[in-house]
């Protein structure tokens, strides 16, 4: 019996499966077959199962019913494409005979017949809930924290526990919780990492999808799409006890402006390239990140501006890649334990993001090797003047050195004590600093004036030549 396969549900089904699992771990076969609801294309996985339903009207002459078949991947990945054209199959006990039409003239080719194996998917489920497709965003955004690496926990797989409805995932060093995902299971099921999570084939089908769960197997369906995961088998941390006691944090509320600031130059920072890629966050009269290049023991420093925190002053360092992760994620509030290296508590919309500190101290920085960056000008403010010095202007003192010099941040009050102390001593190297930039500045204009001199005398000379 002939049937009739679009090349264009071919071409999804084809992106799917290779977004599903690992090159290495593709189906050799693909298997059609007669449905309720039309022809289904089925991918059997090791450990995933993937189908599409063509409905039978799809296509002018498209059969309702024809006899299962098989045929291999790499023929479905030679006739995948965008193209709304048909391709004809007849299918014997021994082969399989394609045709279609290239500008109009036949093309014909035979491929052997693999024959029909015993698989079936997994039964839908029908205890499902019905999530936006704004899951597949979450489940994405928990791909971004796992570690498959890790042997005593499950750490490469992603956590749904249905007791709480949130979907959990941790490295070990730092960890994503996203609430409000109601799922049909009380306990914690163990869901694999795949790229088809973030497949615009997926997204296109439908706004919802349906999960559910039964026999070891994760149930999901996006329309004419039906997914069927593995469960994993393992154990899974709770992260509950890092959210306690946290009472006496210092709290950072960072600005959407400094988000957008510090997330696309944190790769840039100086010591991108030492072990742990550590930078340094700075609540201390004022809110900044700065990396470090110890090799040239020269800092850069990001100023956040328009950010905020209450509490006791704390300076802690982290992994640059975890500070963009909990940015780019919607952190906004985060919270700093002053009083040790506690692991850092960050929240934002339905999200709770954790992150283990580094070690160490901060390394010493001259103040002239000191370049500051302000989230308020978005241009370099450094306290090294050697190009300042360099650069012949006409502006006023003030103006230069309101350029230059690094903004005083006002004291600002807050539940707990100041530390006068420490803010005495960083407004007195403040204005030190500022003297010695004042006396550079001088000592440049002063240059410039003679050279002005200079060249105005010069010119006169040159007009009394030309009137002689």
């Amino acid at each position: 019996m002939k049937t009739f396969l679009n090349r264009s549900d071919l071409y999804r089904f084809e992106r799917l499966v290779s977004k599903l699992v690992k090159p290495t771990e593709l189906p050799a076969t693909i298997s059609f077959a007669p449905c309720s609801d039309g022809l289904q294309f089925a991918a059997f996985c090791d450990a995933a199962v993937l189908t599409l339903t063509v409905p039978s009207n799809d296509a002018v002459n498209r059969p309702s019913a024809t006899d299962p078949f098989t045929l291999p991947w790499t023929i479905v990945k030679e006739f995948a494409t965008k193209k709304n054209d048909d391709i004809g199959l007849d299918v014997n006990d021994k082969t399989v005979s394609l045709s279609w039409n290239v500008n109009g003239i036949p093309q014909q080719k035979s491929v052997p017949s693999l024959g029909l194996t015993d698989k079936r998917p997994p039964a839908k489920q029908d205890n499902t809930i019905t999530h936006s497709i704004a899951l597949f965003d979450a489940l994405q955004d928990a791909a971004k924290c796992v570690d498959a690496e890790n042997t005593r926990y499950s750490l490469g797989s992603i956590c749904l526990r249905g007791s709480k409805a949130q979907i959990v995932s941790t490295d070990g060093r730092q960890a994503l919780i996203q609430d409000g995902f109601s799922f049909s299971w009380e306990n914690d099921v163990l869901c694999p990492v795949t790229k088809i999570f973030g497949a615009k084939e997926l997204r296109e089908l439908g706004d919802t999808v349906k999960v559910g769960f039964e026999d070891h197997w994760i149930f999901f369906q996006v329309g004419n799409v039906s997914l069927w995961l593995k469960e994993i088998d393992g154990k899974f941390p709770q992260l509950d006890q890092f959210t306690k006691n946290i009472d006496h944090f210092t709290w950072l509320n960072v600005d959407p402006t400094d988000t957008v600031f510090v997330s696309d130059r944190l790769d840039n920072l100086p010591g991108k390239a030492d072990r742990e890629s550590p930078i340094y966050i700075h609540l201390n009269n004022g809110v900044a990140v700065r990396g470090h290049d110890q090799v040239q023991q020269t800092a850069t420093e990001l100023r956040m501006e328009k950010s905020r925190y209450d509490g006791s002053n704390v300076t802690m360092p982290v992994n640059r890649k975890f500070l963009k992760n909990a940015l780019n994620l919607g952190v906004a509030r985060i919270g700093f334990d002053p009083k040790d290296r506690t692991p850092l508590i960050g929240y934002g919309e339905r999200k709770t993001f954790i992150v283990m500190p580094l070690e160490g101290d901060e390394p010493k920085v001259e103040v002239d090797k000191l370049t500051v960056l302000s989230s308020n000008v978005k241009a370099t403010l450094s306290t090294n003047l050697s190009k300042a010095v360099k650069t012949k202007t006409n502006a006023p003192v003030a103006t230069v050195v309101a350029k230059c010099v690094r903004p005083i941040e006002p004291l600002r009050q807050s539940n707990e004590q100041m530390d006068v102390i420490a803010a005495s001593e960083g407004l007195c190297q403040t204005l030190a600093d500022t003297l010695r930039i004042t006396r550079r500045l001088v000592r440049n204009l002063k240059q410039q004036r003679k050279q002005n001199r200079l060249m105005r005398a010069t010119i006169a000379s040159l007009r009394e030549l030309q009137n002689v």
